[in-house]
């Protein structure tokens, strides 16, 4: 009979695993390099997002301005009533400035019906007028007023009234603009540009007692309102270009948040985003940009 064999083995052991400080710090650092790489394409993202969102807020716009054509027969435009289109004390309730003859009645206000927002105060922020672009929010707004981002525009500080949206609040004769009367074309002609409320709220009111530099804008400005920003005396002439929300001077040319350029409506209906290169491009005696905001100056409009 074979001799039983009695095994000797040697006690199994267990390993416990772990992470070494090094590889932590390897790991930490492989999760940096990914969220400095993720976040820029992110950020990027969002930005499309909002300056499509600002594209849509220019498109209805155009849509509702091209409306109150239809219904009235010439374009919105600043004016005093009776000559406007809103009721004479018939303001809503908590309105800051009473609806009497002679009381100041700009575009946006003359649209308003068309956007379901006809008994809206001055106080209120409305969600059309507004950029999502600005780091202050598209809704933003001081105790007294709501902004506009979007307002309408003419070539020169020199001369008022050769755009699309004009005010005849100083002129006898009624101002009214009709689609015969842009000359220079629907697709070459611009109705409304970006320009974001200055850094102290006190300008750029979409619905005012006054004054028609709140909504209408040129493209070439002059040191009006400010003469100083953040970074001592502000330019004159003033010209569209890239902008601070923090410095006052920028109120005085058209400008956006978005990199690179504003989106600009044209009197078609469509939205092009100009860049800012284009500010000093020449057209003939203008600038281009200047044409582009003449409704019947004859000038000949490249590709751009």
């Amino acid at each position: 009979m074979r001799p039983s064999r009695t095994c000797l083995t040697a006690p199994r052991t267990t390993a416990h695993g772990g992470f070494t400080i090094l590889e932590l710090l390897v790991v930490i650092a492989i999760i940096a390099v990914l969220m400095a790489l993720i976040l820029p394409a992110i950020q990027q993202a969002r930005e499309r997002a909002r300056v499509i969102q600002c594209r849509n807020n220019m498109k209805q716009l155009g849509l509702t301005i091209h409306m109150f054509h239809d219904t009235w027969g010439y374009f919105p435009r600043n004016t005093v009533r009776p000559r406007g289109v809103t009721q004479i004390n018939n303001e809503p309730t908590g309105n800051l400035w009473k609806w009497d003859s002679g009381s100041f009645e700009s575009w946006c206000r003359q649209i308003l019906g068309h956007m379901h927002y006809d008994r809206a105060i001055a106080q209120d922020a409305i969600s059309g007028f507004g950029c999502p672009s600005d780091p202050r929010g598209p809704m933003y707004k001081i105790p007294t007023y709501g902004f506009t981002w979007y307002v309408g525009v003419y070539a020169h500080y020199r001369n008022l009234n050769d755009g699309i949206i004009i005010d005849d609040t100083d002129s006898k004769p009624i101002g009214k603009v009709r689609i015969s009367d842009v000359t220079d074309g629907m697709t070459n002609t611009i109705l409304l540009g970006e320009r974001p409320p200055p850094a102290d709220g006190e300008w750029g009111w979409w619905d005012s007692k006054c004054c028609i530099e709140d909504t209408i804008s040129p493209m070439i400005g002059k040191r009006t309102f400010y003469s100083n920003g953040i970074n001592g005396k502000c330019p004159e002439p003033a010209y569209y270009g890239p902008g601070n929300v923090m410095d006052n001077c920028f109120f005085h040319a058209l400008w956006s948040n978005h990199p690179g350029g504003a989106n600009f409506l044209m009197a078609d209906g469509s939205v092009r985003m100009i860049a800012y290169e284009a500010s000093h491009m020449p057209n003939g005696q203008k600038t281009l940009l200047e044409s582009l905001a003449t409704r019947s100056g004859g000038e000949q409009i490249p590709e751009f």
